[in-house]
């Protein structure tokens, strides 16, 4: 307990340094000729070292951080983005006592033998490639001590970092809902038998062009996951074609299923020999609810025929917009809504499959972000869309790797015409 506790305090007094450091450079740039630029780059090294040395939430709230370039200065986020690749594991050694403490001996004997130096590392866990008797070849996920025991205390010092800072442009109340949010995907993914229901979920659909990989049950538990092991090679190496796939999969994992992967970067992602898309890592799967992918529907079917009102009355049914403010600021509304509308839409429209060679469409949505940004007062955080939307973000850029050929419209047509559900 001595050495939970000192653990905690350690981390605890990391992230205070990390925020008294960034107020104070938050003063100096208030000073004539003080360089801001520079000043935000210090930070976002400051951060990336305190962030890079943890593992568990704090880690992974670093991670989440790194794609919101839109909101957070650019010095800030080019240094945090290399969270989502600079993970060390950590040595074999200070991990056998999870093997011990969460295998039976009946269950170890299954292993026929495991390489010590990890395959890949993350905020949560690492994985190992072994071999079980039997002969097939697996992948055994290792949670890291503590981490499920970290997520509160860390998730608390963020949020007071935050609201210090006032780097971010949303009120408190909005900010304690989206880290609300964040935590509890981050208790979800530091259970590994969530995992495990993710992936039977997921499974159902059968989707095409993908492989996902098998999970060996008797070995699973609340933290350990061991899967067959599925081979692939870096996404960007996928055939541009097969982007209509990844799109289709989105699609239906959000309006036919309800249950979208939400951790999209390129180590979730590969290509194998037979050409499907390999996907991995199924700690975070959003779970939407029946009204809300009603709303998302409803959202995208109003703006098809701009008709905004009808736009906001599901922004209502999202929790993105206070209720009973478009009688006063309908006018505000309409103009935010059809500019982002055409930010979005008609880049789709015209370009027929989209190539995500070009940045055309990421430019004009995050001109349109930036325009709006003085009107972030007539908006709520909506929670349920926070993970919906990283999706979205990081598979843009899964798609620009690959330069995929996606008739992205088209798919919008379908959502529309409730092809893929749900149904009122």
């Amino acid at each position: 307990m001595a050495s939970d506790n000192n653990d905690s305090k350690t981390r605890r007094r990391r992230l205070i340094g990390a925020g008294i450091r960034t107020l104070s450079r938050g003063a100096l740039r208030t000073m004539p000729g003080y360089d801001r630029a520079k000043s935000w780059q210090k930070t976002g090294q400051d951060w990336y070292d305190t962030l890079g040395g943890m593992k568990g939430a704090a880690m992974k709230l670093g991670q989440i951080a790194s794609q919101y370039e839109d909101v957070l200065p650019p010095q800030i986020t080019e240094q945090l983005v290399r969270l989502q690749r600079d993970a060390e594991p950590w040595e074999f050694s200070r991990l056998e006592g999870v093997l011990d403490a969460y295998w039976t001996d009946e269950e170890r004997a299954m292993i026929a033998e495991i390489d010590e130096t990890a395959i890949a590392a993350a905020s949560i866990g690492q994985v190992h490639a072994a071999r079980l008797t039997d002969g097939r070849e697996v992948v055994v996920k290792i949670r890291y001590p503590g981490v499920a025991d970290s997520i509160d205390a860390d998730v608390a010092n963020l949020a007071r970092l935050l609201k210090w800072s006032r780097m971010l442009p949303v009120g408190g109340a909005d900010l304690d809902s989206i880290l609300g949010e964040l935590r509890d995907r981050f208790v979800e993914e530091t259970d590994y038998r969530r995992e495990l229901a993710n992936l039977d979920t997921l499974r159902q659909l059968d989707l095409a062009g993908f492989e996902l990989p098998t999970a060996i049950k008797p070995l699973c538990n609340e933290a350990i996951f061991v899967s067959t092991r599925l081979d692939s090679h870096p996404v960007e190496q996928a055939d541009p074609a097969m982007g209509h796939a990844i799109i289709e999969a989105i699609n239906r994992q959000i309006f036919e299923l309800g249950a979208l992967h939400a951790d999209p970067h390129p180590g979730n992602y590969g290509v194998t020999e037979r050409g499907t898309i390999a996907l991995y890592d199924f700690g975070c799967v959003k779970y939407l609810d029946h009204d809300t992918r009603l709303a998302l529907r409803g959202l995208l079917e109003r703006a098809f025929v701009s008709d905004w009102e009808g736009v906001h009355r599901h922004m209502e049914a999202l929790g993105a917009v206070p209720t009973g403010r478009w009688a006063e600021d309908g006018e505000v509304y309409a103009e935010i809504y059809a500019r982002h509308a055409a930010s979005a839409i008609e880049p789709l429209k015209a370009e027929r499959p989209y190539v995500f060679e070009r940045d055309a469409l990421i430019s004009s949505i995050r001109a349109e972000i930036g325009r709006s940004m003085k009107y972030w007062r007539y908006f709520r955080a909506a929670p349920d869309m926070v993970f919906v939307l990283r999706t979205l973000s990081g598979l843009y850029w899964i798609l620009r790797s690959m330069h995929a050929e996606a008739d992205l419209y088209a798919g919008l047509e379908r959502i529309v015409a409730g092809e893929y559900g749900p149904h009122a």
